[in-house]
């Protein structure tokens, strides 16, 4: 999953007991997100005291809990080269392998067996907190490589405020029908549009480029389409570069989860399914001009 998000070669990792989230950034106009929960690690320790006293040493307040109108649990963030650790993680494993494993409790953070790695390759995740190596150990047959990477404290991050604005529009689509959409879109077009519609035709994908123009709708056939919602009828163009950063994601993917909101800024989400349950990644793109 984090090589679906890998068009940035560093990372803000958020950190806390419900699992990591991988972030990555670019151009104030796209972001992008893998999930990994606790339930795709066979062992999963977070140390809130630590996390606390760091985050207060820093002067960071931990996130609202709006449901209970309490203080919520402290979040750690930390930044990572993403290409280190994508080169880390394939030392040993390959498309047909997998893992093991579990984790011990010293630290901020420790945990075992992310399901990225299948077979024989067991994997062991350890941080200690700001200021210290961010920890991998691979073990295969009896063969131990141990990577550290040094970390960074994160930068303002891009705030494209999608749940600022009230969604109007949201599909789940089965991967397989996007797969085909988007190996049909003309690269030499600089934006894709998307639309939808409360009438026919419900879904389009479209670009125009040097080779023409294509297009492609879609009906609410069950077949395609587990579920469509559209209060308005809007129609935003993005990048259409940015948009095929996410390919890779969508070739793991089984459902894609698509949203609009009335700002035209624009979610996907794509379902992939793992040994455990499925897992998440999310891009989110700001359109090229604002709808009115």
């Amino acid at each position: 999953m984090l090589r679906s998000i890998h068009f940035q070669n560093r990372t803000t990792c958020a950190i806390n007991s419900g699992g990591i989230v991988f972030t990555v950034e670019e151009a104030s106009s796209t972001v992008a997100q893998a999930y990994l929960r606790t339930d795709l690690f066979a062992a999963f320790n977070f140390n809130n005291t630590i996390a606390k006293e760091q985050n207060q040493a820093q002067g960071i307040e931990p996130a609202a809990d709006e449901e209970n109108g309490e203080d919520g649990e402290d979040t750690v963030y930390v930044v990572l080269p993403l290409d280190i650790l994508l080169d880390c993680l394939t030392l040993f494993y390959g498309p047909t392998s997998g893992a093991s494993g579990g984790g011990s409790t010293q630290g901020l953070l420790s945990g075992g067996n992310p399901m990225d790695l299948r077979g024989a390759t067991t994997a062991h995740v350890a941080f200690n907190g700001i200021g210290t190596d961010f920890e991998l150990m691979l073990e295969e047959r009896g063969v131990i490589s141990v990577c550290r990477m040094a970390t960074f404290v994160p930068e303002s991050s891009v705030d494209l405020d999608f749940s600022g604005s009230p969604v109007i529009q949201q599909l789940i689509i089965r991967s397989e029908w996007l797969r085909d959409a988007f190996n049909e879109l003309d690269p030499t077009s600089e934006t894709v549009g998307i639309s939808m519609a409360p009438q026919a035709p419900f879904f389009s994908i479209s670009t125009t480029g040097d080779n023409g123009s294509t297009e492609m709708t879609y009906s609410k056939d069950e077949r395609i389409l587990d579920s469509f919602f559209c209060s308005e009828e809007q129609e935003n163009r993005y990048k259409l570069a940015q948009i095929l950063r996410c390919k890779h994601a969508l070739s793991l993917s089984d459902k894609t989860k698509i949203r609009v909101n009335q700002r035209g800024f624009l979610s996907f989400q794509f379902m992939i399914p793992t040994d455990a349950d499925v897992s998440f990644v999310n891009f989110l793109f700001a359109p090229q001009i604002l709808s009115e």
